[in-house]
């Protein structure tokens, strides 16, 4: 598919002055929506037993597993704010997402250790 999407012709043409500056509001209004978004997975991340007693334990997090798995700058994350029971911990406790490996594209999947199941 990349090749077909790099040959694509384009479609529409720019966005006018005009354009940009009445989109002021709707882009301000996603930002927020964004800020909203980060501040709960912060929240999933932080979920359960604290890091520091898990490093105590000799382990690691999930997210430190991830991180020394993954490589740099391809993890997409899937259903981090996935809660179906809503669990007092506001996250089932399974992380997924989509990352290449060594250069391959995989799935990932693991189970965040500070959250009790």
């Amino acid at each position: 598919m990349r090749p077909y999407f790099e040959k694509m012709a384009l479609i529409g043409k720019p966005l006018t002055d005009s354009q940009k500056q009445s989109g002021k509001e709707n882009v301000e209004d996603i930002r927020k929506v964004e800020a909203d978004v980060l501040k709960a997975i912060d929240a999933v991340k932080n979920a359960g037993i604290p890091a520091a007693t898990i490093k105590k334990r000799g382990q690691t997090t999930i997210w430190e597993r991830i991180e020394y798995l993954v490589d740099p700058g391809t993890w997409c994350p899937l259903h981090t704010l996935y809660n179906p029971l809503f669990n007092e911990e506001g996250t089932t406790g399974v992380i997924d997402g989509l990352a290449k490996i060594k250069g391959k594209w995989c799935v990932v999947i693991g189970f965040d250790n500070k959250v009790m199941a």
